[in-house]
């Protein structure tokens, strides 16, 4: 019996009052909890430089990315290289850089044309650091989980990829999955930069935190309603009180569930390899491609645009686009508008 259940009983609400919690929760988005095992290989420089000629890289540029490990990290280095070898790419990442609006419609072009599993990875990870800077982690995990899917173990930035995708769970919120993910890259990660497993360490303080605060408040106001209820004060506000503490007790409970049925066994699906790795990755020097804080948010450059300008941008969406892509740039340049209109 899971310990929100227990407290349940504890608090006299019984297994009666549990049953009558509604049975059609709120959708969440579906996540996976990181593999039992690893599935991150470590970084094989001879597989990434191979690649990297596939895509035209020359002599003289692998040669400059050999010399810049030391300097930036091998993740940066190896961006910087993909960046040389395919101009389309660099300028997309240069509008990102730039805060331009179009900057996701540039990196999903390159992303849609791209053959190269080494270019999709690291389109990918631009990509989704673009949607977290611009609060919408739902569509940086919809674009990561297709990162861990489909190209993982081809790039240097496998290590970012597992603590960015554990924040865009946190910011969503997935509580649980975000501190399963941001363990697991602890884990995995080991000699990751310092700066990426400090915050690590952290956030998964900061958000244990906050879930056991809810489930204090929550049994605090349980506490409350099982006094009245005793009394046998039964008005309307009582009445919504239990119901809404038994909704989210609900939700508790199904997190809860859903955590121990994960942990059970390996998980499929979204985020694990068909051949996992026995050892945990190294990463090599920093690994640091971006910075931790965020860019400014390109709402705020959404919101002033004229309504003609932002028609122009809305139409490129709809040129050349597969529909999955199309109908994730369409949701995203919808939310920007929303997120303007409650300012």
């Amino acid at each position: 019996m899971n310990a929100v259940l227990l407290l349940t009983l504890a608090l006299g609400f019984g297994a009666a009052a549990v049953a009558q919690a509604p049975q059609d929760p709120v959708p969440q988005p579906q996540a996976e909890t990181p593999p039992a095992q690893n599935p991150f290989q470590p970084f094989d420089r001879a597989r990434f430089e191979a690649a990297a000629k596939e895509l035209g890289a020359t002599p003289e540029q692998l040669q400059a990315f050999g010399q810049k490990i030391a300097e930036v990290g091998v993740a940066r280095a190896a961006d910087e290289l993909v960046r040389a070898v395919v101009p389309a790419y660099d300028a997309a990442v240069k509008l990102y850089e730039a805060t331009d609006v179009t900057a996701p419609i540039g990196l999903t072009k390159v992303l849609q044309d791209a053959k190269s599993p080494l270019l999709r990875a690291h389109v990918r990870y631009h990509l989704a650091r673009l949607f977290l800077d611009s609060d919408s982690p739902e569509f940086a995990v919809q674009v990561l989980n297709d990162y861990l899917d489909h190209d993982l173990n081809v790039s240097p930035l496998d290590g970012e990829v597992a603590f960015f995708y554990a924040q865009a769970l946190a910011e969503m919120p997935m509580p649980e999955q975000a501190i399963a993910w941001y363990a697991s890259f602890l884990k995995f990660f080991p000699e990751a930069s310092e700066r990426f497993r400090s915050a690590a360490h952290q956030r998964i303080g900061e958000i244990q935190r906050q879930i056991d605060s809810k489930l204090h408040q929550l049994a605090d106001g349980m506490k409350k309603t099982s006094r009245d209820l005793r009394r046998q004060k039964t008005d309307k506000p009582v009445q919504m009180d239990q119901e809404r503490y038994l909704t989210e007790l609900d939700q508790l409970i199904e997190e809860q569930q859903k955590k121990e049925s994960q942990s059970s066994g390996p998980p499929s699906g979204n985020g694990q390899s068909s051949n996992p790795a026995a050892n945990s990755a190294l990463v090599e020097g920093d690994g640091s491609v971006g910075n931790l804080n965020k860019r400014p948010s390109l709402a705020d450059r959404w919101g002033p645009m004229r309504d003609a300008d932002r028609a122009k941008i809305e139409a490129q969406v709809q040129k050349g686009m597969s529909p999955e892509y199309q109908k994730m740039l369409e949701g995203y340049f919808k939310k920007l508008g929303k997120t303007q209109d409650k300012k």
